[in-house]
């Protein structure tokens, strides 16, 4: 569980400790990642607050979605 810091939104919290588990191996390449609704629970915050740390996680490349599955540990593989 994150000991939440005042200084920095909840949202940039968690997308830090999703990338943490990433770097160190919980997650790997290619793995899905927690559902939105078990990392809501694991956080305890709403799921907009999940959805903005996945949506940054997105944007820099950590990860991707493949839409009606889940998120997955990037970068996404190359369409031959």
């Amino acid at each position: 569980m994150i000991k939440w810091r005042l200084d920095q939104p909840k949202w940039v919290q968690i997308a830090t400790e999703l990338r943490a588990r990433i770097v160190a191996g919980v997650y790997k390449r290619g793995n899905p990642l927690p559902s939105e609704r078990q990392l809501v629970d694991e956080f305890g915050v709403a799921r907009a607050t999940v959805r903005k740390a996945l949506a940054k996680l997105i944007e820099e490349g950590t990860i991707y979605t493949v839409f009606g599955i889940g998120n997955f540990v990037g970068p996404p593989p190359e369409d031959d």
